[in-house]
């Protein structure tokens, strides 16, 4: 017996949401909260080194995903994500695009692992998409610590969509997107007290 259409993955559409339900502007406080600890205002994310680990954590992980209660379509959007800490280890920053069953964070919990995923990684400054680097030789944080990552999306109700990064006053190529894409901006974290501020929002 073939699997009911209701229950099979397809990605989100823009034509499933009203054009102005896009969400809220904060991080997901439900996501990944027995590592992540997110600010009253809900702008900021920090994995907390002296939060105790939950009963069901038996060693913590190599990446700590973290969610915004974003989900972004059928205008132009820009923000800034705000690296106030990344403790000279690696961190992504970037967005996802949605699906009926949430979204695809592939191997491991990072964000880029996936086929419907891109992360900006500004410690060796690489564009990740489903695990590959698919843009290199972009600006790092020159003092493993601080910085910002802004995003600028396309998202056209009807039509294909785009994506780009800027860091340090130079944009990425531009990243295509499905036709009607649904976003979810996202980061994930490699190391205890790094820290992401969310910044800058604007829909046109």
């Amino acid at each position: 017996m073939s699997e009911p259409s209701e229950h099979k993955p397809v990605l989100l559409n823009a034509s499933a949401l009203a054009e102005s339900d896009v969400g809220s502007f904060e991080w997901d406080r439900s996501h990944n909260s027995c590592f992540l600890t997110v600010s009253d205002d809900g702008r900021s994310i920090e994995w907390d080194s002296r939060k105790p680990e939950g009963n069901d954590v038996i060693y913590p992980p190599v990446w700590v995903p973290a969610s915004t209660r974003l989900h972004l379509h059928s205008g132009e959007f820009q923000w800034d994500f705000v690296v106030e800490e990344m403790a000279h280890a690696q961190i992504g920053v970037g967005f996802m695009l949605l699906w009926n069953v949430g979204p695809d964070w592939g191997i491991f919990g990072y964000l880029g692992a996936s086929p419907t995923a891109w992360s900006y990684d500004p410690s060796t400054g690489d564009v990740v998409y489903n695990t590959d680097s698919i843009q290199s030789g972009l600006p790092q944080f020159v003092d493993g610590r601080a910085g910002v990552v802004s995003i600028h999306l396309d998202l056209p109700r009807h039509a294909e969509g785009s994506a780009k990064f800027r860091v340090c006053d130079a944009d990425t190529r531009c990243i295509s997107l499905p036709k009607g894409a649904v976003v979810l901006p996202a980061a994930c974290f490699q190391k205890e007290t790094q820290r992401v501020r969310l910044a800058g929002y604007e829909r046109s």
